[in-house]
């Protein structure tokens, strides 16, 4: 049967979530035209017999194993076994509303875009949530905009679940493996390259995702949070022109957010060189270029890092 979307789901452990997570995939509303992908990335017996079970029962799960490699590499194998013209990721742990994917698809539909945003919601320890997006919508038909859109921070977003891709514009392109923070990041910026068009509407907004206690954005500091930096300055390296300006200063922007997460998880002692050095390179920035070229929490954050 040809589907029209992949989701790709990596799973390492993670068992108790996944009856959940599994379970707002199966009552999407557009089910009968998905394949979901799960890649068992080395997890233990009980985890991937559960896995297993599952799409035994379900034929639009199909179930992989691959020694554990890490989310990327999963993704990345997700990538190869994915057989729709368009292709989404869900995180076990989080969940959907059962017409998120199904809302994304008309919209791609509608502009026959490359790339295709909605929003989602943030779900925090405390109880709290909060929408990602102010409510917007927007269409991209050049891929310079784009770019700048992506680098200034203005909309895009990092993230690969709150987007569904057109097969052939990430067919070429991987998670770069090895990175264990901002690997979400890079692939975005890849399919950006790939693609002539792009399309948010922050409306929809049926995604959530849940913040837990030792996930790789929540636990204390460590080398991983120098990862985003490095993807940043890999960025900056294949830009030139206009663009080079905008990926340089999405590179101090990601300093920015390593030296606040230094502050706020004790990790300063342990980095002070690196420390006094993204200070001098945040204070060297041309402050007129930033705000024209960053959005306003991000150019505030830099203003009150580089004081």
């Amino acid at each position: 049967m040809g589907y029209k979307l992949s989701v790709i789901v990596p799973v390492y452990n993670k068992e108790q979530y996944i009856d959940s997570g599994l379970s707002s995939l199966l009552h999407q509303t557009l089910i009968s035209n998905m394949e979901i992908i799960i890649i068992d990335d080395g997890s233990n017996h009980r985890t991937g017999e559960r896995l297993k079970k599952f799409c035994q029962k379900h034929r639009n799960f199909k179930y992989f194993y691959e020694k554990n490699k890490g989310v990327s590499a999963a993704r990345n194998f997700g990538l190869r076994m994915a057989n729709a013209e368009l292709v989404g990721f869900f995180d076990i742990d989080d969940y959907v509303e059962p017409a998120y994917f199904q809302n994304l698809v008309n919209e791609q539909e509608k502009y026959n875009s490359d790339i295709t945003i909605s929003d989602f919601e943030m779900y925090f320890s405390d109880g709290s949530k909060k929408k990602h997006r102010p409510v917007i919508e927007k269409y991209w038909d050049k891929r310079i905009n784009m770019l700048k859109d992506f680098f200034a921070g203005n909309y895009v977003g990092n993230n690969v679940v709150d987007k569904i891709f057109k097969k052939t514009i990430v067919e070429d392109i991987t998670f770069p493996e090895g990175y264990a923070v901002g690997e979400d990041m890079y692939f975005v910026y890849e399919a950006i390259q790939n693609s002539r068009s792009m399309y948010l509407n922050s409306s929809l907004s049926g995604y959530h995702y849940i913040f837990r206690e030792k996930s790789a954005m929540t636990s204390k500091f460590n080398s991983k949070f120098y990862d985003p930096v490095k993807l940043s300055q890999r960025m900056l390296d294949d830009n030139k022109g206009s663009l080079k300006e905008y990926a340089y200063v999405h590179l101090i922007h990601e300093k920015c957010k390593l030296l606040e997460n230094m502050l706020k998880n004790n990790g300063v002692g342990e980095n002070r060189e690196v420390y006094k050095q993204y200070r001098k390179d945040i204070r060297k920035i041309n402050i007129i270029n930033a705000f024209k070229i960053l959005n306003k929490k991000q150019f505030l954050g830099l203003i009150l890092m580089s004081i």
